[in-house]
């Protein structure tokens, strides 16, 4: 699975998972510009594990992170096939 698929993918769980708005989510975009708390990114690491398949530590998702820097997070931890 390329990045491009994990950021597209992650975009998708974003939107309907916890209602960012669609038009917002981009791969650049921070989760602290969707006002996302900590909470909120916590639930987010247990939501990519499930859906992802992956281990993923609450507190490795940040505020400052982009949506693609979590997706390059993700995509380091899938197996290789």
């Amino acid at each position: 699975m390329g990045a491009g698929v994990t950021v597209d993918r992650l975009a998708e769980l974003l939107v309907s998972h916890f209602g960012a708005p669609a038009d917002r989510v981009a791969g650049g975009v921070t989760f602290e510009e969707l006002e996302f708390d900590s909470l909120a990114l916590v639930e987010l690491a247990m939501v990519a594990q499930k859906e992802f398949g992956v281990e993923v530590d609450e507190q490795e998702f940040t505020p400052e992170q982009s949506v693609a820097g979590a997706a390059e997070l993700i995509d380091s931890r899938l197996p290789t096939a």
